[in-house]
């Protein structure tokens, strides 16, 4: 049983085809990620591939690691599960 909470809430292997999908047919994602293409090679232009590519690796990581810390506080009833699981 708690396998199967954990998988709902952690390693749900299907829930990244899940996102890749929404994104893939979702206007305002596909909008947003070309226009950051775009910024970005434009920048990468003004202060060179290296800064910039150490830069975007240093901000995907804090964004991934943010992102991670909302999914786990967000809901007061899945905190709540993961507490109780120990996961």
């Amino acid at each position: 049983m708690n396998d199967s909470i954990k998988m709902l809430f952690k390693d749900n292997p299907e829930m990244e085809i899940a996102i890749k999908e929404f994104c893939a047919n979702n206007p305002e994602y596909l909008q947003i990620k070309q226009e950051f293409y775009e910024t970005a090679r434009e920048i990468a232009g003004l202060v060179g591939y290296n800064l910039y590519s150490r830069f975007e690796e240093q901000f995907g990581a804090y964004l991934a690691c943010a992102n991670g810390t909302y999914y786990l506080f967000g809901l007061g009833l899945r905190q709540e599960v993961i507490t109780a699981l120990g996961i």
